[in-house]
Protein backbone atom coordinates (compact mmCIF):
# COMPACT_ATOMS: atom_id res chain seq x y z
CA UNK A 1 0.00 0.00 0.00
CA UNK A 2 1.39 3.38 -1.06
CA UNK A 3 0.76 5.86 1.77
CA UNK A 4 1.25 8.89 -0.53
CA UNK A 5 -1.44 7.73 -2.96
CA UNK A 6 -3.82 6.97 -0.07
CA UNK A 7 -3.22 10.45 1.34
CA UNK A 8 -3.85 11.97 -2.10
CA UNK A 9 -7.12 10.00 -2.42
CA UNK A 10 -8.10 11.09 1.09
CA UNK A 11 -7.57 14.79 0.36
CA UNK A 12 -9.23 14.53 -3.07
CA UNK A 13 -12.30 13.12 -1.34
CA UNK A 14 -12.23 15.80 1.39
CA UNK A 15 -11.87 18.58 -1.20
CA UNK A 16 -14.50 17.07 -3.47
CA UNK A 17 -12.24 17.30 -6.52
CA UNK A 18 -12.34 14.69 -9.21
CA UNK A 19 -11.37 14.14 -12.79
CA UNK A 20 -9.93 16.04 -14.58
CA UNK A 21 -8.41 17.50 -11.38
CA UNK A 22 -6.31 15.35 -9.07
CA UNK A 23 -4.31 15.76 -5.87
CA UNK A 24 -0.66 15.61 -6.93
CA UNK A 25 0.98 16.15 -3.55
CA UNK A 26 0.16 16.89 0.10
CA UNK A 27 2.91 18.56 2.11
CA UNK A 28 2.72 18.99 5.87
CA UNK A 29 4.82 21.86 7.23
CA UNK A 30 4.60 21.48 11.03
CA UNK A 31 7.01 24.32 11.82
CA UNK A 32 4.75 26.74 9.89
CA UNK A 33 1.51 25.01 11.05
CA UNK A 34 0.52 24.66 7.40
CA UNK A 35 -0.71 21.99 4.97
CA UNK A 36 -0.16 22.57 1.26
CA UNK A 37 -2.23 20.59 -1.22
CA UNK A 38 -1.02 20.65 -4.80
CA UNK A 39 -3.72 20.01 -7.40
CA UNK A 40 -3.02 19.23 -11.03
CA UNK A 41 -4.92 18.89 -14.27
CA UNK A 42 -5.00 15.43 -15.85
CA UNK A 43 -3.44 16.01 -19.24
CA UNK A 44 -5.43 14.68 -22.15
CA UNK A 45 -8.71 16.02 -20.77
CA UNK A 46 -10.43 18.72 -22.83
CA UNK A 47 -10.45 22.29 -21.63
CA UNK A 48 -13.63 24.31 -21.18
CA UNK A 49 -13.92 27.95 -22.22
CA UNK A 50 -14.96 30.08 -19.21
CA UNK A 51 -16.86 32.44 -21.55
CA UNK A 52 -19.06 30.08 -23.59
CA UNK A 53 -18.55 26.73 -21.84
CA UNK A 54 -17.47 25.10 -25.10
CA UNK A 55 -14.93 22.29 -25.22
CA UNK A 56 -11.57 23.24 -26.68
CA UNK A 57 -7.88 22.45 -26.48
CA UNK A 58 -5.48 23.53 -23.76
CA UNK A 59 -3.15 26.37 -24.71
CA UNK A 60 -0.87 26.22 -21.64
CA UNK A 61 -1.06 26.73 -17.87
CA UNK A 62 -1.29 29.99 -15.98
CA UNK A 63 1.34 30.63 -13.27
CA UNK A 64 0.77 28.79 -10.00
CA UNK A 65 -1.86 30.28 -7.69
CA UNK A 66 -2.65 29.66 -4.05
CA UNK A 67 -6.08 29.61 -2.36
CA UNK A 68 -6.80 29.60 1.37
CA UNK A 69 -8.97 26.64 2.33
CA UNK A 70 -10.58 25.39 5.53
CA UNK A 71 -8.03 24.52 8.19
CA UNK A 72 -6.96 20.90 8.70
CA UNK A 73 -6.98 20.43 12.46
CA UNK A 74 -4.93 23.38 13.77
CA UNK A 75 -3.03 23.77 10.48
CA UNK A 76 -3.74 26.48 7.91
CA UNK A 77 -4.57 24.71 4.64
CA UNK A 78 -3.69 26.06 1.23
CA UNK A 79 -4.43 24.73 -2.24
CA UNK A 80 -1.87 25.31 -4.97
CA UNK A 81 -2.45 24.75 -8.69
CA UNK A 82 -1.46 25.85 -12.15
CA UNK A 83 -4.77 26.38 -13.90
CA UNK A 84 -4.95 25.42 -17.60
CA UNK A 85 -5.78 28.08 -20.14
CA UNK A 86 -8.34 27.13 -22.77
CA UNK A 87 -7.76 27.99 -26.43
CA UNK A 88 -11.30 28.81 -27.56
CA UNK A 89 -11.81 29.44 -31.31
CA UNK A 90 -14.39 32.13 -30.47
CA UNK A 91 -12.93 33.84 -27.35
CA UNK A 92 -9.21 33.14 -27.65
CA UNK A 93 -6.97 32.04 -24.77
CA UNK A 94 -8.74 32.26 -21.39
CA UNK A 95 -7.86 30.88 -17.94
CA UNK A 96 -10.35 28.20 -16.98
CA UNK A 97 -12.48 28.39 -13.85
CA UNK A 98 -11.69 26.07 -10.95
CA UNK A 99 -14.45 24.22 -9.06
CA UNK A 100 -13.17 25.18 -5.60
CA UNK A 101 -13.07 29.00 -5.94
CA UNK A 102 -14.82 31.89 -7.66
CA UNK A 103 -12.89 33.65 -10.46
CA UNK A 104 -10.17 36.05 -9.28
CA UNK A 105 -10.54 34.99 -5.61
CA UNK A 106 -7.81 33.80 -3.25
CA UNK A 107 -10.19 32.03 -0.85
CA UNK A 108 -12.03 28.79 -1.61
CA UNK A 109 -15.82 28.75 -1.73
CA UNK A 110 -15.93 26.51 1.36
CA UNK A 111 -13.67 28.86 3.30
CA UNK A 112 -15.83 31.85 2.39
CA UNK A 113 -18.99 29.99 3.46
CA UNK A 114 -17.41 29.06 6.80
CA UNK A 115 -16.10 32.62 7.24
CA UNK A 116 -19.63 34.04 6.85
CA UNK A 117 -20.88 31.73 9.62
CA UNK A 118 -17.97 32.67 11.92
CA UNK A 119 -18.38 36.41 11.27
CA UNK A 120 -22.13 36.23 11.94
CA UNK A 121 -21.60 34.29 15.18
CA UNK A 122 -18.79 36.53 16.45
CA UNK A 123 -19.34 39.45 18.79
CA UNK A 124 -17.43 41.72 16.39
CA UNK A 125 -15.81 41.60 12.97
CA UNK A 126 -12.40 41.92 14.67
CA UNK A 127 -13.10 38.81 16.75
CA UNK A 128 -14.20 36.89 13.65
CA UNK A 129 -11.08 38.00 11.79
CA UNK A 130 -8.90 36.80 14.65
CA UNK A 131 -10.60 33.37 14.69
CA UNK A 132 -10.29 33.00 10.91
CA UNK A 133 -6.77 34.40 10.62
CA UNK A 134 -7.80 36.99 8.01
CA UNK A 135 -7.68 40.78 7.83
CA UNK A 136 -10.50 43.30 8.07
CA UNK A 137 -10.51 43.95 4.29
CA UNK A 138 -10.83 40.22 3.53
CA UNK A 139 -13.75 39.94 5.96
CA UNK A 140 -15.44 42.97 4.41
CA UNK A 141 -15.11 41.48 0.91
CA UNK A 142 -16.42 38.08 2.06
CA UNK A 143 -19.48 39.73 3.62
CA UNK A 144 -20.03 41.99 0.60
CA UNK A 145 -20.04 38.96 -1.75
CA UNK A 146 -22.37 37.05 0.60
CA UNK A 147 -24.86 39.95 0.58
CA UNK A 148 -24.56 40.15 -3.22
CA UNK A 149 -25.36 36.41 -3.55
CA UNK A 150 -28.28 36.78 -1.14
CA UNK A 151 -29.72 39.69 -3.10
CA UNK A 152 -29.50 37.67 -6.32
CA UNK A 153 -31.54 34.85 -4.73
CA UNK A 154 -34.05 37.12 -3.00
CA UNK A 155 -37.72 36.50 -3.85
CA UNK A 156 -39.95 39.57 -3.82
CA UNK A 157 -43.16 38.02 -5.16
CA UNK A 158 -46.15 37.80 -2.84
CA UNK A 159 -45.19 40.62 -0.44
CA UNK A 160 -48.25 41.62 1.60
CA UNK A 161 -47.20 43.48 4.75
CA UNK A 162 -44.26 45.88 4.64
CA UNK A 163 -42.81 48.19 7.25
CA UNK A 164 -40.51 51.18 6.95
CA UNK A 165 -38.42 52.40 9.86
CA UNK A 166 -35.54 54.77 10.50
CA UNK A 167 -32.61 53.91 12.73
CA UNK A 168 -29.82 56.15 13.91
CA UNK A 169 -26.28 54.86 14.20
CA UNK A 170 -22.95 56.23 15.25
CA UNK A 171 -22.71 59.72 16.69
CA UNK A 172 -24.69 62.67 15.45
CA UNK A 173 -27.44 62.65 12.88
CA UNK A 174 -26.65 59.53 10.82
CA UNK A 175 -29.77 57.61 9.83
CA UNK A 176 -30.63 54.62 7.72
CA UNK A 177 -34.07 53.70 6.45
CA UNK A 178 -35.13 50.04 6.51
CA UNK A 179 -37.79 48.39 4.38
CA UNK A 180 -38.91 45.10 5.95
CA UNK A 181 -41.21 42.20 5.15
CA UNK A 182 -43.30 41.76 8.31
CA UNK A 183 -44.54 38.26 7.49
CA UNK A 184 -41.13 36.66 6.91
CA UNK A 185 -39.19 38.96 9.29
CA UNK A 186 -36.57 39.95 6.75
CA UNK A 187 -34.96 43.21 5.69
CA UNK A 188 -35.62 44.01 2.04
CA UNK A 189 -33.66 47.23 1.61
CA UNK A 190 -31.44 49.63 3.54
CA UNK A 191 -30.76 53.18 2.36
CA UNK A 192 -29.31 56.34 3.92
Amino acid sequence: MNIDSELQKHYAQLLGVGSPWEVKNVELKPAEKRVEIELGWQWGADAQCPECGGRCSIHDCAPERTWRHLDTMQFRTEIRARVPRADCPEHGVRTMQVPWAAPHRRLTLLFERFAVDVLLASASVNQGCKLLGIGWESAREILRRAVERGLERRQLEGLKRLAMDEKSFGRGQSYIRLLSDLELSRVLDVVE
